[in-house]
């Protein structure tokens, strides 16, 4: 009995022991750790830190990681290429729809829907309060820029960057024209209390023609191809694209009818070319950089590409803060302040279909984004890149604040709307855009393309749009 009792305490002992080593090496198996993080980002050269931004944070997140005592190290692999936007989204879905996507995308916020719905993209917060809850870093985003971050509520991604699109001027044209310096100066000013509209510009550009000042057609240049920018002058006519309220896309005809017939006067006053629409984009900046046109409707983005590509060789900045003077885009009812349209880029975070990772991962991926987003790596990308920075803190960061383009156009913030998030944003846009060529063109009346754009729209869109 005692020989039995000795056996199966020996087996217990035997036991415990192997239980303790099995837990031995489960400790051992649960050791150092590396998580990959993958970003793509659409890009050009003087906006690389749109990827390049996740080599810097990851040195903070693992620097956070190590004083935390954690065994997991990130390794971040940011890639950026150019190709057109649609062709980098065509891209991303290829590859999310055969799991082999990034763990990071970054595109415009009108992409959250769609790919939300297509499962591509899984939330960051259940709302803003809780996302400004997880780190200071997203608590100093400036709080209007978490709007085009959610849908339906729900936060679905980090802001990158964002931009005001400006009504460019020529200085040096205008004082040719007889402007006072005074005159000048104050345009800015008289655009965004709606005091110039567009009635006023359009007449400003007739003059210059008239005086030898600007050759026909270069008295005012849009944008030359599909882009959202051309939205502004619906929103200057008193258009609206969205109802929250109701989640649905709204259509104001009167306002459409309006912008569409700007788009056709410019053409034929003669401040803007016949066929225009469709002008490459090469011929366009080194026309616009160059002083050739009194008025242009731009980004600000695209003030570096024109320092660093266009007119380098001339002084770059020097040359342009010389020429050209920017402002909010005019009203076209008299008494309205001007406007612009804002189109920040975000960070979305991709699901486990659309990446492969592990949902255990996610932490990772959401903390470096936290990273990313902070007042030193971001205004890294808005001096190179001119681009309006996302955080609070940097209005009063001296590298940001003591660059004069940035510090000139912030206030325009306080004036910007957004497209809508919304799943079937893309059909309206696709009939707005065609009416308005039809009716640049001469193809339709301004009435006419109006009409078949609103028609095409409620029978494409049924009940999810409203007409006003």
């Amino acid at each position: 009995m005692k020989r039995l009792l000795v056996l199966v305490a020996g087996f217990l002992m035997l036991c415990s022991f192997m239980v303790f080593a099995g837990g031995q090496d489960e400790e051992k198996s649960s050791g150092p750790r590396e998580v990959k993080i993958t970003l793509w980002a659409r890009a050009n050269e003087v906006e690389h830190m749109r990827a390049d931004a996740a080599y810097d944070a990851v040195k903070l997140l693992n620097e956070e990681l190590k004083n935390e005592g954690s065994n997991v190290t990130v390794v971040v692999e940011a890639n950026y290429e150019n190709p057109s936007w649609g062709d980098y989204k065509k891209k991303f879905t290829l590859a999310a729809d055969a799991g082999e996507g990034p763990d990071i995308v970054l595109s415009g916020h009108e992409d959250i829907p769609v790919w939300a719905n297509a499962e591509y993209i899984v939330p960051i917060a259940d709302s803003v309060k809780d996302v400004k809850k997880l780190s200071p870093e997203f608590d100093d985003v400036i709080e209007s820029l978490w709007t085009p971050c959610q849908w339906h509520g729900t936060v679905w991604a980090v802001p990158q960057d964002t931009e005001a699109r400006p009504l460019f001027f020529s200085k040096t044209k205008l004082k040719e024209l007889g402007w006072s310096d005074a005159q000048i100066s104050d345009l800015p000013n008289k655009i965004k209390d709606g005091e110039f509209t567009l009635d006023d510009m359009i007449a400003t550009a007739q003059k210059a023609i008239k005086a030898g000042v600007v050759e026909k057609g270069y008295g005012y240049w849009h944008r030359p191809r599909k882009g959202g920018d051309y939205l502004q002058y619906y929103f200057s006519y008193g258009g609206y694209l969205y109802d929250p309220a109701e989640d649905k896309l709204v259509v104001v005809k009167d306002a459409l009818e309006k912008w569409y017939a700007f788009q056709r006067k410019c053409v034929t006053t003669g401040i803007t070319p016949e066929k225009y629409i469709g002008t490459e984009w090469r011929v366009w900046h080194d026309t616009v950089s160059h002083n050739k046109a009194l008025f242009w409707n731009g980004g600000i983005w695209q003030w570096a590409d024109w320092a660093a590509n266009y007119v380098k060789d001339e002084g770059g900045d020097k040359v342009l803060y010389k020429n050209v003077g920017y402002a909010l885009q005019p009203t076209g009812i008299k008494g309205k302040n001007g406007g612009t349209l804002s189109h920040p880029l975000v960070y979305m975070m991709t699901s486990k279909s659309a990446s492969g990772r592990a949902k255990a991962d996610d932490e990772y991926v959401v903390r470096l984004l936290e990273k990313i987003a902070t007042k030193e790596i971001n205004t890294k990308h808005a001096l190179s890149s001119t681009h309006l920075g996302i955080l609070k803190s940097q209005i009063n960061y001296e590298p940001y604040k003591s660059n004069k383009f940035l510090s000139d156009v912030t206030y325009m913030l306080d004036y910007n709307y957004y497209q809508p998030n919304h799943t079937m944003y893309g059909i309206y846009f696709d009939s707005v855009w065609n009416g308005m060529v039809a009716a640049e063109t001469g193809e339709k009346t301004p009435k006419d393309a109006a009409d078949q754009a609103v028609k095409q729209m409620k029978l494409e869109l049924g009940d999810v749009l409203i007409v006003k």
